[in-house]
């Protein structure tokens, strides 16, 4: 037998509900996956539908939502399609510097690594050196706001935790990046950006659940789903991948849970939609820090629950409701603290020290107690029978000043943009003058608040008819709800948020609450209203919107941020493997943005780079201290000119699309990075004057061993045999007319029963001189002198060491080992020789050093 119609859409309800839990699930077991170091996206999607099948099974047959009116099947599906259509390609902003680019990155990196632990690996390899310094000095960015509570920056978004560690972090909070990783894990890198799509379709789709709960019309429900998929604003950012679109889902759906639980009759009135609302809010709270916005919200519905609503029952829950949410925002604000500590307390500094200047959290924390125990009272006072004195002198007027704060609100929001073209009120301001330069700009000061974005993004009637319908009170108090809720935000936008530098990045601000509320409270309260004229002037002003939103977002189509970097950086990076370290040539004037690229180098792709200036490219020491630590060194440079000593590995073009800085809604793309790539490999590191190189194991020189040495250990490299060679292509010392001067240390293989050791040297099969360790002195110290003629010569530097007192450890008594040793090449030294010393071929006499002999040399 078919299906009937009702049965159709309690099934699509029943599904929209597997699909919240899937989500819950999700987000809590990827969450807790990545803090215990351990995330794995196949794993954590199959342990997810396996407990959402459980789910299923255990409240199969409890009732479900379908008391109410149901989704239709076919406004879903055309729901759906029409968000689709504008939000596919997602961008892939892989590349650094910004908010979305640290999103992705972090995803990348959760992926690949299954953690959130971050650390500065040169800077680790680096530290006992003298070039930490340096390194620093070129690689970190230290915090100039002496407010802040940041010890700087390791890049855009990746903070450090202290000033010369090695230990890093991620700024911002992490749900968000772990959907994406999820999305990435299981689809692939490229795919990340997708999670989003899923957050857009649920945010439409739950906005459409939430108006036909409130409103009992399909018909309004169907309006309001339209205006948020066709919204230019939403549209913008259900591919942009920042937390405005999750978050904006998450807090639908627990709206909608709510006002399901509020509506149903007590006998099917189930306690998992409150359950799935407080999680729901929980989600919200661990994908954005802003979620103390939310918090007075929450203390109204529980105070006017308690006053109002004479279901004895339903009271009781809702503030367990209420309680529960407050307590996950708790947990968030701990979690921000513990797993992001300076970003949270920059962001709650910024927030709250413009309420309280001095002592912030202080008087924070008065704020929090004071109410709480307002609440609790007020609470406490409407169980012993004052609940019409609560309603008549907390509720009422409460309800009435609505329609005076919105208007003062937006009679200061608009002298607030009059002081900030037209007078000299904000000049000096640092953002908004030196940064921006809107103090005494005029009309571009209009363009740049946020009341003109919200008739950008909106249309020239919705926001008239939002304040329209925003003074007047409702008569539902679930819509009266809503009224607050909206008009709390509308106020927040024009008197706190109220300036948007450049759009459409800046007005995301917009989205996760203002623009879809108004849109919803308006259509809701249109829904409500009796047939009249008033009614018939807001039906045309909603079909213009509508008109208007289609023309706008259209103008998206086709026009993808950050087309084919990705691809870009793929095919320049695809000869560096993981062993090996990028020198990013990224400081000069005209070189790309260093967290542009730097940032997708080392999290998304997992390769190790370190920024340098021309100075450290020049640096032969430096450069020979980080080759000693990899396996390859490779360059990044936008300079078409083979550097010395490197070769070509091939080019890229990097060019970055983003849509135009500016005021209206986005519909064209420029340029904002366009710019050629070389990537060279070291193949002949230059041997630096003046700084004693060493044989250790990992060294830069150690493919000069060419004959008759063991493997390099921690202290150098024996010789093994009584005969061992080091080969030098003369190209890699520095070019000097006069010659070149090594200055060799090693250490002699002596003891008292075997007190010598002979080093015959010998330069291209000339001898250059003999050497003698003799006990107990085992350090000696020598020159070799390289000629002028050697060094202009295509023929390889050949030195010899003939070693005739070589013995092996084991035949002389001192441990087991039976390789047959003479010395232990430690350290070399490089420098000009000078002119008059050239014309004698006798080499410069030894220099010993008393040194005790140290068996544990030889292991």
């Amino acid at each position: 037998m078919g299906r009937t119609v009702g049965e159709a859409n309690g099934l699509i309800d029943r599904v929209l509900e597997w699909v919240v839990v899937w989500v819950l699930l999700a987000s809590g077991l990827g969450l807790a996956a990545t803090l215990a170091h351990h995330f794995l996206a196949p794993q954590v999607c199959i342990a997810t539908t396996l407990l959402t099948v459980i789910y299923a099974r255990c409240t199969r047959g409890r009732g479900s939502l379908y008391t109410l009116s149901g989704v239709k099947p076919k406004h879903m599906i055309l729901l759906i399609l029409v968000c689709l259509f504008f939000r596919l390609p997602a961008f892939n902003h892989v590349q650094g510097g910004q908010d979305e680019g640290v999103y992705v990155n972090m995803a990348n990196y959760i992926e690949r690594t299954g953690s959130l632990v971050i650390w500065d690996t040169p800077l680790e390899q680096l530290q006992g050196t003298s070039f930490v310094e340096r390194y620093l000095a070129e690689n970190r960015n230290l915090s100039t706001d002496p407010a802040s509570l940041n010890a700087g920056s390791y890049l855009g978004g990746v903070y450090t935790r202290s000033p010369t560690g090695d230990g890093l972090y991620f700024q911002f909070y992490h749900l968000f990046p772990i959907w994406m990783a999820l999305a990435a894990g299981v689809f692939g890198t490229t795919f990340a950006v997708y999670a989003l799509t899923l957050f857009a379709l649920l945010s439409v789709v739950f906005l459409y659940r939430l108006t036909l709960v409130l409103t009992g019309s399909s018909r309004a429900a169907l309006i309001a789903g339209l205006l948020l998929a066709l919204n230019p604003l939403h549209a913008f950012f259900s591919k942009f991948p920042v937390t405005e679109v999750p978050t904006l889902a998450f807090s639908l759906i627990g709206f909608t849970y709510l006002a399901l639980f509020w509506r149903a009759e007590d006998g099917s009135r189930h306690r998992r939609w409150l359950l799935l609302s407080m999680l729901s809010f929980g989600a919200l709270f661990m994908t954005r820090i802003s979620g103390f916005m939310y918090v007075p919200f929450l203390i109204v519905v529980a105070v006017v629950s308690a006053a109002n609503d004479a279901d004895r029952m339903r009271r009781k829950y809702m503030q367990f409701w209420v309680l529960g949410v407050v307590a996950l925002y708790a947990v968030s604000v701990a979690y921000g603290l513990r797993w992001s500590h300076q970003y949270a307390l920059d962001i709650y500094r910024a927030s709250f020290g413009r309420v309280f200047p001095s002592h912030w959290q202080v008087g924070v924390a008065a704020l929090v107690v004071v109410a709480l125990m307002a609440w609790s009272g007020l609470v406490a006072l409407a169980q012993t029978g004052m609940r019409p004195r609560i309603d008549r002198f907390i509720v009422v007027p409460l309800r009435r000043a609505v329609a005076p704060i919105v208007l003062i609100s937006l009679a200061l929001g608009i002298y607030k943009i009059y002081q900030l073209g037209w007078t000299a009120h904000y000049q000096g301001d640092g953002w908004l003058d030196t940064q921006w330069g809107l103090a005494g700009s005029h009309w571009r000061a209009v363009k740049a608040s946020s009341l003109a974005a919200f008739f950008v993004y909106t249309g020239p009637l919705l926001p008239l008819a939002f304040l329209g319908l925003v003074l007047r009170r409702q008569r539902e108090p679930r819509i009266e709800f809503l009224r607050l809720f909206s008009a709390g935000f509308f106020v927040y936008i024009v008197l706190l948020q109220w300036t948007i530098p450049y759009g459409p990045y800046y007005a995301r601000y917009l989205l996760s609450e203002a623009v879809p509320y108004m849109l919803l409270f308006t259509v809701a309260a249109w829904a409500c209203m009796p047939r009249n004229g008033v009614r018939r002037i807001l039906n045309a002003a909603l079909a213009i919107t509508l008109i208007y939103s289609v023309t706008a977002t259209a103008g998206q189509l086709g026009k993808n941020e950050s087309e084919g970097v990705y691809q870009s950086l793929a095919q320049l990076l695809a000869p560096v493997d993981k062993g090996d370290i990028i020198l990013l040539d990224t400081l000069a004037a005209g070189a790309p943005d260093n967290n542009q690229l730097k940032t997708p180098i080392v999290y998304t792709f997992g390769l190790t780079a370190v920024t340098v200036s021309g100075g450290s490219l020049a640096d032969h020491a430096y450069i020979a201290a980080l080759n000693a630590r990899y396996d390859e060194v490779f360059m990044i440079s936008q300079s078409a000119t083979v550097p010395t000593g490197y070769e070509s590995m091939g080019s890229t073009r990097f060019r970055v699309e983003t849509y135009e800085w500016n005021h209206a809604f986005p519909h064209k793309l420029s340029v904002s990075e366009d710019a050629r790539l070389y990537l060279y490999r070291l193949v002949r590191p230059i041997f630096p004057f003046g700084h004693p190189e060493s044989f250790k194991a990992p060294g830069a020189w150690n493919e000069w061993l060419t004959s008759g040495w063991s493997d390099p250990e921690a202290g150098g490299v024996w010789s093994s045999g009584a005969h061992a060679e080091i080969t030098i292509d003369p190209r890699q010392l520095s070019h000097v007319v006069q010659g070149v001067r090594l200055n060799f240390e090693v250490y002699g293989l002596v003891t008292a029963g075997h007190p010598h050791q002979r080093i015959q040297v010998s330069v291209n099969g000339m001898a250059a001189g003999t050497h003698d360790v003799v006990y107990p002195n085992n350090l000696i110290r020598f020159d070799v002198v390289v000629p002028a003629t050697d060094m202009v010569s295509s023929n390889a530097i050949r030195i010899a060491f003939d070693l005739p007192d070589a013995v092996s450890p084991q035949s002389i008594g001192i441990n087991k080992d039976p390789r047959v040793l003479g010395i232990q090449m430690r350290m070399l030294t490089a420098s000009p020789l000078d002119p008059v010393s050239q014309l004698s071929s006798a080499p410069a006499a030894g220099a010993v050093a008393p040194v005790a002999p140290d068996k544990h040399k030889l292991h």
